[in-house]
This record gives C-alpha cells, structure tokens and sequence, in this order.
C-alpha cells in the first residue's frame, strides 16, 4: 500500500482502514477467527499515502505457525483493487 516491505510487513492492517471503515473490519475479522477465513471480504483500505482504494473478493485467513496462532493474512487481486 505505498510503502516498502519492512514498513509494510509492520504496519498494523487497521490502519489502513479508514476511522469510518473500523467497525466493518473488525466485524470481518471476528468471521475470519471464528470460521478460520472467508473469501468475500470487499471495504475501502487506505495507502500510506493517504490514497483510497476498494478491495473485492478477498481471501482472508487465521495464520499459525504449528498450533500457535499468530495473526491473519490476507490476499487479493490488484484487478479487483479499484482506487476512489
């Protein structure tokens, strides 16, 4: 989202949401903990730029190295991307 791998890679994910977007990420996220993923996630994510941009059909999913838990991931086309 505009920014190098590392800053990428370390950025929290609900900062690329918009303050408005928060409770619908957050509702997505607690679908994804409970059923493991989902494959339909689609909201307004934010560059670090400040650019706005729709994501549709998404794929995320509970990450575990072995049986320990340690986030989730997340991937998406750039063709279903579209900025606002």
């Amino acid at each position: 989202f505009e920014m190098d791998w590392d800053a990428f890679t370390s950025t929290p994910s609900r900062l690329s949401a918009e303050p408005g977007e928060r409770d619908a990420r957050a509702e997505l996220l607690r679908r994804v903990t409970d059923d493991g993923y989902v494959d339909d996630y689609e909201g307004v994510r934010v560059s670090s730029t400040g650019r706005r941009f729709m994501v549709r059909d998404a794929y995320v999913w509970n990450v575990y190295d072995g049986d320990a838990y340690v986030g989730q991931a997340a991937l998406f086309r750039r063709s279903n991307c579209e900025m606002l």
